[in-house]
Protein backbone atom coordinates (compact mmCIF):
# COMPACT_ATOMS: atom_id res chain seq x y z
CA UNK A 1 0.00 0.00 0.00
CA UNK A 2 1.42 3.38 -0.93
CA UNK A 3 1.38 6.27 1.48
CA UNK A 4 -0.41 9.46 0.48
CA UNK A 5 1.59 12.63 -0.07
CA UNK A 6 1.69 14.94 2.92
CA UNK A 7 0.05 18.32 2.21
CA UNK A 8 2.19 21.33 3.04
CA UNK A 9 1.22 24.68 4.49
CA UNK A 10 4.15 26.31 2.70
CA UNK A 11 7.58 25.36 1.42
CA UNK A 12 9.25 25.26 4.84
CA UNK A 13 6.63 24.07 7.32
CA UNK A 14 4.11 21.28 7.68
CA UNK A 15 1.26 21.06 10.15
CA UNK A 16 1.36 18.21 12.66
CA UNK A 17 -2.34 17.80 11.87
CA UNK A 18 -1.34 16.61 8.40
CA UNK A 19 0.64 13.79 9.99
CA UNK A 20 -0.99 10.73 11.56
CA UNK A 21 -0.19 12.02 15.07
CA UNK A 22 -3.65 11.37 16.48
CA UNK A 23 -4.33 8.37 14.28
CA UNK A 24 -4.87 5.15 16.16
CA UNK A 25 -1.88 2.94 15.55
CA UNK A 26 -1.07 -0.01 17.74
CA UNK A 27 2.35 0.08 19.32
CA UNK A 28 4.03 -1.73 22.17
CA UNK A 29 5.11 0.16 25.27
CA UNK A 30 6.31 -1.30 28.55
CA UNK A 31 5.22 -4.72 27.31
CA UNK A 32 1.64 -3.56 26.69
CA UNK A 33 -0.06 -3.08 23.35
CA UNK A 34 -1.42 0.45 23.23
CA UNK A 35 -3.78 1.99 20.70
CA UNK A 36 -2.52 5.59 20.59
CA UNK A 37 -0.20 8.22 21.97
CA UNK A 38 -2.76 9.57 24.46
CA UNK A 39 -2.91 6.19 26.23
CA UNK A 40 0.90 6.07 26.33
CA UNK A 41 1.24 9.61 27.64
CA UNK A 42 -1.39 9.22 30.36
CA UNK A 43 -0.04 5.80 31.37
CA UNK A 44 3.43 7.31 31.81
CA UNK A 45 1.95 10.21 33.74
CA UNK A 46 0.19 7.88 36.18
CA UNK A 47 3.37 5.83 36.67
CA UNK A 48 5.45 8.98 37.19
CA UNK A 49 3.19 9.90 40.10
CA UNK A 50 3.13 6.37 41.52
CA UNK A 51 -0.51 5.67 40.72
CA UNK A 52 -0.59 2.07 39.51
CA UNK A 53 -4.36 1.84 39.94
CA UNK A 54 -5.02 4.70 37.51
CA UNK A 55 -2.29 3.37 35.18
CA UNK A 56 -4.14 0.04 34.87
CA UNK A 57 -7.42 1.84 34.20
CA UNK A 58 -5.73 3.86 31.44
CA UNK A 59 -4.61 0.66 29.71
CA UNK A 60 -8.24 -0.50 29.71
CA UNK A 61 -9.65 2.83 28.50
CA UNK A 62 -11.67 2.50 25.29
CA UNK A 63 -10.86 5.93 23.83
CA UNK A 64 -8.07 8.53 23.94
CA UNK A 65 -10.49 10.91 25.68
CA UNK A 66 -11.19 8.38 28.41
CA UNK A 67 -7.43 7.81 28.85
CA UNK A 68 -6.91 11.58 29.16
CA UNK A 69 -9.67 11.91 31.77
CA UNK A 70 -8.14 9.08 33.78
CA UNK A 71 -4.68 10.63 33.47
CA UNK A 72 -5.99 13.76 35.16
CA UNK A 73 -6.91 11.59 38.15
CA UNK A 74 -3.33 10.45 38.78
CA UNK A 75 -2.58 10.95 42.46
CA UNK A 76 0.21 13.14 43.83
CA UNK A 77 0.30 15.24 40.65
CA UNK A 78 3.15 17.75 40.62
CA UNK A 79 3.10 20.19 37.68
CA UNK A 80 6.82 20.95 37.93
CA UNK A 81 7.67 17.25 37.87
CA UNK A 82 5.34 16.66 34.89
CA UNK A 83 6.78 19.66 33.05
CA UNK A 84 10.24 18.11 33.44
CA UNK A 85 9.10 14.75 32.07
CA UNK A 86 6.38 15.42 29.49
CA UNK A 87 8.64 16.36 26.55
CA UNK A 88 10.55 13.09 26.84
CA UNK A 89 7.34 11.11 27.28
CA UNK A 90 5.78 12.58 24.13
CA UNK A 91 8.99 12.15 22.13
CA UNK A 92 9.40 8.52 23.22
CA UNK A 93 5.73 7.75 22.56
CA UNK A 94 5.96 9.19 19.06
CA UNK A 95 9.19 7.28 18.44
CA UNK A 96 7.48 4.03 19.42
CA UNK A 97 4.46 4.82 17.26
CA UNK A 98 6.35 5.84 14.12
CA UNK A 99 9.17 3.28 14.41
CA UNK A 100 6.75 0.36 14.87
CA UNK A 101 4.42 1.32 12.01
CA UNK A 102 6.29 1.43 8.66
CA UNK A 103 3.58 3.33 6.77
CA UNK A 104 3.42 6.03 9.43
CA UNK A 105 7.22 6.18 9.53
CA UNK A 106 7.31 6.78 5.77
CA UNK A 107 4.84 9.65 6.14
CA UNK A 108 6.93 11.30 8.87
CA UNK A 109 10.17 10.82 6.94
CA UNK A 110 8.44 12.24 3.88
CA UNK A 111 8.38 15.63 5.60
CA UNK A 112 12.12 15.90 4.91
CA UNK A 113 13.58 18.84 6.80
CA UNK A 114 10.39 20.88 7.07
CA UNK A 115 9.47 22.53 10.35
CA UNK A 116 6.56 20.61 11.87
CA UNK A 117 4.04 22.73 13.75
CA UNK A 118 0.95 21.97 15.77
CA UNK A 119 -1.30 24.67 14.32
CA UNK A 120 -3.68 25.18 17.21
CA UNK A 121 -4.92 28.66 18.12
CA UNK A 122 -5.83 27.52 21.62
CA UNK A 123 -2.58 25.74 22.50
CA UNK A 124 0.66 27.66 22.96
CA UNK A 125 2.38 24.82 24.80
CA UNK A 126 2.04 21.81 22.49
CA UNK A 127 1.22 24.05 19.52
CA UNK A 128 2.14 27.45 18.10
CA UNK A 129 -0.97 29.28 19.28
CA UNK A 130 -2.17 30.05 15.76
CA UNK A 131 -4.26 28.25 13.19
CA UNK A 132 -2.54 27.23 9.95
CA UNK A 133 -3.82 30.24 8.04
CA UNK A 134 -2.40 32.74 10.54
CA UNK A 135 0.82 31.07 11.70
CA UNK A 136 3.01 31.79 8.69
CA UNK A 137 5.03 34.97 8.99
CA UNK A 138 4.41 35.20 12.74
CA UNK A 139 7.10 32.78 13.88
CA UNK A 140 8.41 35.26 16.47
CA UNK A 141 5.01 35.09 18.19
CA UNK A 142 4.66 31.29 18.15
CA UNK A 143 4.11 29.30 21.31
CA UNK A 144 6.42 26.48 22.40
CA UNK A 145 5.28 23.98 19.72
CA UNK A 146 6.38 21.05 21.90
CA UNK A 147 4.57 18.49 19.74
CA UNK A 148 6.14 19.75 16.54
CA UNK A 149 9.60 19.77 18.11
CA UNK A 150 9.14 16.23 19.45
CA UNK A 151 8.10 15.03 15.99
CA UNK A 152 11.14 16.69 14.41
CA UNK A 153 13.46 14.99 16.93
CA UNK A 154 11.78 11.63 16.22
CA UNK A 155 12.14 12.24 12.48
CA UNK A 156 15.83 13.01 12.93
CA UNK A 157 16.36 9.83 14.95
CA UNK A 158 14.55 7.72 12.35
CA UNK A 159 16.57 9.29 9.53
CA UNK A 160 19.67 7.89 11.20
Amino acid sequence: MSTPPVPNTNENTIRAGNLPVRQTATHIFFGYQGPDLEHYMMYCKALLFGDGVVAKKILAAKTPGEAKTLGRQAGSFDQKKWDGACDGVVERGNFLKFSQNPELKDILLGTGTKIIVEASPSDRIWGVGFDAENAEGREEEWGANKLGKALMRVRSTLQG
